[in-house]
């Protein structure tokens, strides 16, 4: 066995594994490090660093509801292959296809051998791709949906940057609730936003009219101004943010677009100049109506 084949062999062997090193092919690649220096302080930096990877991963806690999420990131793209191909796409939930892995020769116990980490990595890979993937829906749903032809698109992955910063911004603000300004009176807000040179709405979306206003804060996003009013009705808050297509690092379409993230949603769309951005807490169906 050369030092090539050793340090293939060896990379399969996990720190501190004893069932490992008793593997008859990995237990003769070991022996070659008494033998070989330089094979002796790869290996030793190889499991330093595979320790560390492998601690880094122990640490992460996959989000609640990633399965859910992949399961509807799944679907959608095989209605979207559907509309491509026009082949039939059987139901995921009635056929599940289940690729084995080959077991290396000679031996049982090779596929235990793999870096846990491996695994984990490939599977949060292979989430990513699935939720960054631009969502449409199938014919079925269009035909069944309340929602008007000119009506905002439902979105259930892909969610832009901006969305996941805000959900995670309006969750820590609403535990203080530290508006730089209050008032009743959503013109005040407005006024105070402009002298401090921050993005204002200006002439608010209809759904918000007449709504009484709380108060207004703004956030910074990759070197963008973002400002929020938030407003109270009902019992239900609703914040509108602001911020500028020139600083803004994705497109907006003028179309209203929907997404459900982090227990929020948000509704998304561009008007001149700016972008906007409604969001309250809960399912698409506590929005207000469609934006004007």
């Amino acid at each position: 066995m050369d030092r090539e084949e050793a340090q293939n062999i060896l990379q399969l062997c996990r720190p501190d594994n004893i069932e490992d090193r008793n593997d008859p092919l990995i237990a003769e690649a070991l022996e070659l490090l008494s033998q070989d220096a330089a094979l002796n302080a790869w290996f030793a930096e190889q499991q330093a660093l595979d320790s560390e990877i492998t601690a880094k991963f122990d640490q992460i806690e996959p989000p609640a509801d990633l399965k859910a999420s992949i399961l509807v990131g799944m679907r959608a793209h095989a209605a979207q292959a559907e509309l491509l191909i026009g082949d039939t796409v059987e139901d995921e939930e009635e056929h599940e296809h289940i690729i084995p892995f080959p077991r290396p020769a000679n031996s049982s116990d090779h596929s235990s051998a793999l870096r846990p980490w491996m695994g984990v990595a490939a599977a949060i890979a292979i989430a990513g791709v699935v939720l960054l993937l631009p969502v449409r829906k199938a014919p079925s749903q269009l035909a069944n949906s309340d929602t008007p032809e000119n009506g905002p698109v439902i979105a259930t992955a892909g969610v832009p940057s901006l969305v996941n910063f805000l959900a995670d911004q309006i969750t820590e603000f609403k535990k203080t609730a530290p508006f730089e300004k209050k008032a009743p009176q959503h013109s005040d807000l407005q006024q105070y936003l402009d002298e401090s040179g921050k993005p204002s709405p200006g002439q608010l979306p209809t759904e918000l009219e007449g709504m009484p206003s709380l108060g207004c804060v703004t956030f910074n996003f990759n070197d963008c101004d973002v400002s929020m009013i938030c407003f109270k009705q009902d019992g239900s808050v609703y914040h509108l943010i602001t911020t500028g297509k020139d600083t803004c690092p994705k497109t907006y379409s003028q179309q209203p677009a929907v997404y459900e993230h982090g227990g929020k949603s948000f509704k998304t769309w561009s008007q001149g100049d700016k972008i906007f951005l409604i969001c309250v807490d809960g399912t698409q169906e506590n929005l207000p109506n469609a934006a004007q």
